[in-house]
């Protein structure tokens, strides 16, 4: 018989071939929470200032002496600061997140083979495409969740036996819900100057303002706990 632990020919020893652990990536995920974080807070100070801004239209056109026009300025202008600030917090925390859940579906397929419903590529262009893009990154987010668990074996496993996690599809119904929301009110409430319209603002804000923190953590949520599972785990890929 032959030795396995011989040196072979030309005195080159063979070392045992040791798969590579997976390390997610820990620095995308801590800059997209972060992002994330503010861009709930900037929706709660809207919902504010918004509040604000009611009480104020509601006493200037009640007529009350007590509104000035540096009042009104001022509240238009923290409106505007507040609502590119809501905007350039989406983009940005956006292409955070982005760019962890690329790292993190790559992750999902070296650690299990499965296959997933959509490949790599569109982790990162299913959120741009016109319609898909309300049911596309939620698939990918899924898919890694599910592949990602400890319990489906690393070799021969169909995700389509695997249920699907309620936590990506409440955050994903919230993260629809909140742009609704913030759909309608500047569609359909923000060339309108009257009372009404003012206390409509306001409320619709302080519903996109729940969604979002809402959504912002069930986002940290599912954000930390595949990269908890996928943490040290052997490459199989």
């Amino acid at each position: 018989m032959t030795d396995p632990d011989a040196t072979p020919a030309y005195g080159i020893r063979v070392l045992p071939d040791e798969r590579p652990l997976i390390q997610p990536a820990r620095a995308n995920r801590f800059v997209a929470s972060a992002l994330i974080l503010v861009t709930a807070g900037i929706a709660v100070l809207a919902f504010w200032q918004s509040w604000r801004s009611y009480f104020l239209a509601r006493d200037a056109l009640s007529g009350l002496p007590t509104v000035t026009v540096e009042q009104i300025d001022t509240a238009n202008r923290n409106t505007d600061y507040l609502s590119w600030g809501w905007l350039a917090g989406l983009v940005i925390s956006g292409v955070a997140f982005i760019a962890w859940l690329w790292r993190a579906r790559v992750n999902s397929a070296r650690m299990c083979d499965a296959p997933q419903r959509l490949r790599i590529r569109w982790s990162v262009f299913g959120w741009f495409v016109p319609v898909a893009n309300l049911w596309w990154p939620q698939m990918v987010v899924g898919d890694v969740w599910r592949a990602s668990r400890p319990d489906v074996p690393a070799r021969g496993a169909d995700l389509r036996d695997v249920p699907p996690s309620v936590t990506v599809s409440v955050w994903w119904g919230l993260f629809l819900a909140m742009h609704a929301v913030d759909l309608y009110a500047v569609n359909f409430l923000a060339d309108e100057s009257t009372e009404r319209a003012f206390f409509q603002v306001m409320i619709a804000n302080a519903v996109s303002g729940g969604l979002a923190v809402l959504a912002a953590l069930l986002a940290l949520f599912i954000m930390w706990r595949i990269d908890r599972w996928q943490t040290n785990q052997v490459a199989v890929r």
